[in-house]
């Protein structure tokens, strides 16, 4: 009888014991809050609250630890010990919410998409433009590809992490391009209302001051006239050099050639 019910106890015990590792093997990455910004930085920190454009912190669990806040568009992930992760956009918008936090074995690699996700990673190979892996060391399935491109960063189980796209430099970049595309636009707008300005101002200077000119037509006429405007499409022009003369119209599809 004792030894049943010693044998049943040890069963019991190792049961605990299983159930106890197995839970460890799933804890997330992070043992308390973290912040990880857009440049690559993990900090791990207490979140306090996070509202429309940025995010109130302590340094550790301490209450009396002083508060800090960082601005939203600098963030790229906030990862909750108890609930799930936020993810924000360079506008500090948030793109994604998780209501509970990602389950991630502690021996998986873990890629950041950015987009947000947050996958568990095993058998990892990187070449210059495609991840692969495997989201279970077990599974027989497929390797997931995914371009270089779409991943943010990859964290691996030792701390170390390797940033594909630093998210920081690349759109403090766009922001330059752009700025650039904007002033090369005013640019142009401005050249282009310079030029219509001074097309004006000579179409109103050549109506007082018209140039005399020869006018020889596609039917070989040749006319001696002062322009008043000659445009691409067509030439206003005078036959005599008067205020009160009237003003006449040609279309340049039948004019071969103007002699000033």
């Amino acid at each position: 009888m004792n030894k049943i019910y010693y044998f049943l106890l040890d069963m019991n015990f190792s049961r605990i014991v299983c159930n106890a590792l197995l839970s460890l093997a799933f804890i997330p990455c992070v043992a308390q809050d973290a912040i990880i910004f857009r440049d690559g930085r993990v900090k791990s920190v207490k979140i306090i609250q996070t509202n429309n454009d940025k995010t109130l912190f302590r340094e550790s669990d301490n209450k009396k630890a002083p508060e800090e806040y960082v601005e939203n568009t600098k963030v790229f992930m906030l990862k909750f010990k108890t609930r799930g992760n936020v993810v924000f956009d360079s506008n500090g918008e948030r793109i994604l919410a998780t209501s509970e936090p990602t389950q991630i074995p502690k021996d998986a690699v873990v890629v950041y998409y950015k987009d947000g996700r947050e996958v568990p990673a095993y058998n990892l190979t990187m070449d210059a433009n495609v991840v692969s892996f495997k989201t279970d060391k077990k599974t027989k399935d497929r390797p997931v590809f995914s371009p270089k491109s779409d991943v943010f960063m990859i964290s691996y189980p030792d701390g170390t992490r390797d940033i594909l796209t630093n998210l920081a430099v690349e759109e403090q970049r766009q922001r330059e391009r752009e700025t650039e595309e904007e002033r090369l636009k005013e640019q142009r707008e401005a050249e282009a209302a310079d030029s219509i300005k001074a097309a004006a101002t000579e179409e109103a200077a050549s109506a007082t001051n018209p140039k005399k000119a020869t006018i020889v037509t596609k039917k070989g006429v040749r006319m001696k006239v002062w322009v008043c405007s000659d445009t691409p499409t067509m030439v206003s022009y005078k036959k005599v050099n008067s205020a009160k003369a009237p003003v006449f119209n040609m279309s340049k599809a039948k004019i071969k050639n103007i002699i000033y």
